[in-house]
């Protein structure tokens, strides 16, 4: 591992060492010596859960691949699978069935994404009511009528 104040630099084409606590240069085996030596913290990236892992899983299974796009109705060999509600909100999307399987164009367009989190709000508010779909989801995407 290396120090947090070693950094590598280069005068006239030369390159040296350069210690930013003691704000000179130095030789690489003075720095192992260092008693103000400190290492860099790294911290580990978040592994997803086996519960999100099982869920995706089961997902993937009940999803054709391929077909018609749900948004420009044009057929595609490949559709990726994209929950309307993302975030904190993936799992929720997945169980309530908030998947919808986009072409590559579409799944990359904000405006596209915007409207069928608009549309999922429909469709969920013909059978239950809008404070419970702002108690699942958190928010309520359709403006104040």
């Amino acid at each position: 591992m290396k120090c947090q104040y070693l950094r590598v630099r280069s005068e006239k084409y030369q390159k040296y060492y350069y210690c930013f606590k003691q704000k000179k240069k130095i030789n690489i085996s003075s720095c192992a010596d260092c008693k103000d030596k400190a290492f860099k913290n790294y911290s580990k990236m978040k592994n997803r859960s086996k519960k999100l892992s099982k869920l995706e899983r089961e997902r993937d299974k009940n999803i054709i691949k391929f077909g018609q796009c749900e948004y420009c109705h044009k057929e595609f060999k490949h559709l990726d699978p994209h929950e309307v509600y993302g975030g904190s909100n993936r799992k929720r999307s997945i169980e309530k069935g908030f998947i919808k399987k986009l072409c590559r164009k579409c799944h990359s367009d904000e405006k596209i994404i915007n409207q069928l989190k608009i549309d999922a709000q429909i469709e969920f508010e013909k059978t239950h009511s809008r404070e419970e779909f702002i108690k699942l989801i958190g928010k309520s995407y359709l403006k104040n009528e």
